[in-house]
């Protein structure tokens, strides 16, 4: 697949073609584009770069959300992820997600925030590989123990958010708000979290990496479980206990138990 060549775009320049649609996505408004440039100045934002394997028209951008689209930026120098909220996003502002992403973030998880307005949230920039394509990637000795401990390291941010109380609630699908970056996992997107339901981060994790996902049959061949039925026993006790013992035994079928975290 060929990448769209980067456009960069300072901020007085958000008002023309095409970049406003970006910026106000998916109804250009002028009288929007001006408040946001506004706020992005207040985030001493200075450019905005287009690049990514998503297109809006003829700009690459690093994503498209039900509520965000998200961009490359520059502040003060320094290179970052915005995400803007899209004109007809369920919600009225990035507050939400910027408190519950802050939770995260006190866990080691998640990208670090940096900054943020009503409309727009500024954060660590990644560069990343999906978490698929990683998995798939490996070759050679040391496989098994490479897929074994970032399987660990996946469930044990899952399990570090169900004893916080806070669901993501998008992790049945990995290959979107899972990536790999500097050798390790990061879980992203916390747009559709919440401190109001039961958390159910690791049985959504691990029935994705595990049982029914796309990369599921591929990562239990790395790690070398190769039935089902047991990992659907585990998670079911899991599910009912979510407790460090349950937890504990879902790990040693895994492989992985007593691992440092």
């Amino acid at each position: 697949m060929s990448v769209t060549p980067p456009e960069r775009a300072r901020l007085s320049e958000l008002v023309r073609t095409p970049y406003i649609g970006v910026l106000t996505y998916p109804k250009i408004s002028l009288r929007t584009a001006r408040s946001r440039i506004t706020q992005l100045e207040k985030l001493n934002v200075d450019v905005l770069v287009f690049e990514g394997k998503t297109r809006l028209g003829r700009l690459g951008i690093l994503g498209l959300g039900t509520v965000s689209v998200v961009v490359k930026a520059e502040a003060e120098s320094r290179v970052y992820a915005l995400k803007i909220r899209r004109t007809d996003a369920n919600r009225p502002s990035m507050d939400g997600e910027w408190k519950l992403t802050s939770y995260a973030n006190r866990l080691g998880i998640g990208p670090a925030l940096e900054s943020h307005s009503r409309d727009f949230i500024l954060m660590q920039a990644l560069e990343y590989t999906e978490l698929y394509d990683w998995f798939k990637g490996l070759r050679g000795p040391g496989s098994r123990s490479s897929a074994r401990e970032m399987v660990h390291v996946v469930l044990n941010q899952c399990r570090k958010l169900d004893i916080m109380g806070l669901d993501h609630g998008q992790l049945s699908n990995l290959r979107k708000h899972a990536v790999v970056a500097g050798g390790r996992p990061w879980l992203i997107d916390f747009e559709s979290a919440s401190l109001a339901r039961k958390p159910k981060n690791v049985t959504a994790a691990a029935q994705n990496l595990l049982i029914g996902g796309r990369m599921s049959s591929l990562v239990r061949r790395l790690i070398g479980a190769k039935e089902t039925k047991p990992l659907l026993t585990l998670l079911g006790e899991y599910k009912e206990e979510n407790s460090d013992i349950a937890y504990s035994r879902l790990l040693d079928f895994v492989g992985v138990a007593g691992k440092k975290h």
